[in-house]
């Protein structure tokens, strides 16, 4: 084989190389996104109860399925990863999770989380929690401990959907970002600014 047709041929497969990564980044990031919206779209048990049917038929989600029956909860817990794009060391890991906590077949609790980094001691990450109760009065509380690479949100269903749309709003380009997202405020923009900090953990 000559020379030319050497080179045309590593140059074909490094672009198809490329083109692969490519689309590859679009579809996590694209999945990424579409979880995030998911977890926008639940505000009753009904709104759960659909979108785990359709999430069990979903390529590119892992979706695990946990049953206490003595206690009457179950919780779901449904992640997208950047596995291959970390593993070639293209970007550092990074996941977003979702987690349905359901008890006696009554939404109880959504939890929504993205964390980015290689080491534990500079992963940044981003743990959104609302919850559904008939008697919590309307509250909003950001836990800013970690600050500036993680932070905690908790909030009641009450709150205004402005507010919660706004909390819900993570970045699914941190999944396919060189380098990653490097603080909270990188994973939910604004983030510092939803709410008044507290310094701990608020249970409803």
């Amino acid at each position: 084989m000559s020379p030319l047709r050497i080179a045309l041929f590593l140059g074909a497969s490094l672009l198809l190389l490329l083109l692969g990564v490519v689309a590859y980044a679009a579809r996590v990031s694209s999945s990424a996104g579409a979880l995030i919206r998911v977890a926008n779209e639940i505000h009753s048990t009904a709104d759960a109860e659909r979108e785990i049917a359709a999430l069990r038929n979903r390529s590119g989600w892992s979706l695990w399925h946990e049953q206490s029956t003595a206690q009457g909860e179950q919780v779901y817990n449904i992640h997208v990863e950047n596995g291959l794009l970390h593993r070639v060391r293209l970007v550092p890991p990074a996941m977003v999770g979702m987690t349905l906590l359901l008890h006696d077949g009554k939404l109880r609790s959504i939890i929504l989380t993205m964390f980015s980094g290689r080491y534990p001691s500079t992963t940044s990450g981003v743990w959104v929690q609302e919850w559904f109760a008939p008697d919590t009065a309307s509250s909003f509380h950001v836990n800013d401990n970690g600050r500036p690479w993680k932070a905690t949100i908790d909030f009641s269903s009450t709150l205004p959907q402005a507010q919660r749309d706004k909390a819900l709003s993570l970045n699914s380009k941190c999944l396919v970002r060189p380098g990653g997202c490097q603080s909270a405020e990188d994973i939910l923009p604004g983030v510092w600014q939803l709410g008044e900090p507290t310094s701990g953990r608020v249970n409803p």
